[in-house]
């Protein structure tokens, strides 16, 4: 008898949470947002609708960073500068007058037009001196600019039109002369900064001299410095 109670009691308390697990995942089935929440797959990136960008052929000796340029001349250099040196003063003094000042009311300020957008007032440099320092290497940088540039409209360019910008922002870093196309296992090895001390280690530190070393030496020159103007009045004293 006490063996089939036990059994009884056992059999319901490996029951009881079967049953309510199952009662759980039917109230989640029931309840909009529950179940689907679990299975939510990440926003495809948007796909290209706009044409290529309208580039002349620049002959069989072109790289992909030379049409690299091209296309970040009509992409980027408008917020990004001519020479990647980034939306500065200097650079917008160069458009028409009526264009300087991009955020004028109905011009790219938040009353833009329909068809307009708003820019920020700070777009970064990205050539020069440290410029690009989120990114550790070539890919990191492709994939942050299919994702969100142009700013106006991210990842709304033609894939082979990303690989070129990102060839060419390399190329004029001095990482690599980009002669073979750049694709995403040759630009996972490309580094875009100096290698970085190893985490856990430090830079070699020079050696301090100490100051009792840099006074003897001292005092021995000095001492060296006496003994032959010595030697010389000796000298001059004998020859008398």
């Amino acid at each position: 008898m006490r063996h089939t109670t036990f059994a009884l009691w056992a059999g319901m308390a490996l029951a009881i949470p079967a049953f309510v697990m199952l009662g759980l995942a039917a109230c989640a089935g029931a309840i909009p947002g529950i179940a689907a929440s679990a299975t939510v797959a990440p926003t495809p990136l948007p796909t290209s609708m706009r044409p290529p960008l309208i580039i002349p052929d620049l002959g069989l000796d072109a790289t992909q960073a030379d049409y690299g340029e091209q296309a970040y001349r009509l992409v980027c250099s408008a917020c990004h500068g001519n020479r990647g040196q980034g939306l500065t003063n200097e650079w917008r003094a160069q458009w028409p007058e009526e264009d300087q000042n991009c955020w004028q009311s109905k011009c790219h300020a938040p009353n833009h037009p329909p068809d307009g957008f708003e820019i920020p007032h700070y777009a970064p440099p990205v050539l020069g001196p440290d410029t690009l320092v989120r990114f550790d290497n070539a890919l990191d940088l492709h994939d942050y600019i299919r994702q969100s540039m142009p700013w106006q409209d991210p990842g709304n360019l033609a894939e082979d039109e990303f690989w070129n910008i990102t060839a060419y922002l390399v190329r004029e870093r001095g990482v690599d002369p980009i002669r073979q196309p750049l694709d995403a296992a040759r630009a996972a090895t490309l580094r875009l900064h100096a290698e970085a001390t190893p985490a856990g280690e430090t830079p070699a530190q020079p050696v301090p001299v100490p100051a009792s070393l840099v006074v003897v030496v001292v005092l021995a020159g000095l001492a060296l410095g006496v003994g032959l103007w010595l030697l010389w009045r000796w000298v001059r004293r004998r020859r008398a």
